[in-house]
């Protein structure tokens, strides 16, 4: 079985303490399976201490438990309404990303200056260095991460 990223390990239990304080019909909506692979993933060591004033939406959470819980959220327990505003604003995020890429990488100042393009090539040949594809968001990595946790 593949081991679990220590945060997300601690973001089970974070997890955990919010599915605890849903009302009976939410909790019920979110399969028994994901609420046992969320539990038998959590770190036993990790406490995780709120402040029980407060609603589980203002406690302080890891970024990891964020993202769990907006993807438990969205697939589970959203409205058709609010599935679709939450798909709008992915789009234009990762529309927002795009571009952000495009004026950082603008092609035209890639191609004005050759001899720079030229040193740089020569300069990696001679290190070995490797290139490598972008990296993928961090958004995209959790995800991820997430789902495979899910399918087992």
């Amino acid at each position: 079985m593949e081991r679990v990223d220590d945060n997300y390990r601690k973001a089970f239990v974070e997890v955990d303490a919010v599915l605890n304080c849903l009302n009976a019909n939410a909790y019920n909506k979110i399969p028994l399976n994901v609420i046992n692979a969320i539990r038998d993933n959590k770190d036993e060591n990790y406490q995780y201490e709120y402040d029980e004033k407060l609603e589980y939406y203002k406690w302080d959470f890891m970024m990891e438990t964020k993202a769990i819980l907006y993807n438990l959220f969205k697939k589970y327990l959203a409205t058709e309404e609010q599935i679709k505003y939450f798909i709008e604003k992915e789009k234009k995020e990762l529309y927002k990303i795009e571009e952000e890429k495009r004026e950082k990488n603008n092609l035209e100042d890639l191609f004005k200056n050759k001899d720079i393009q030229n040193n740089v090539a020569e300069n990696a040949n001679s290190q070995n260095l490797e290139i490598t594809a972008h990296k993928e968001s961090l958004i995209k990595k959790i995800w991820i991460k997430i789902k495979s946790i899910f399918k087992k």
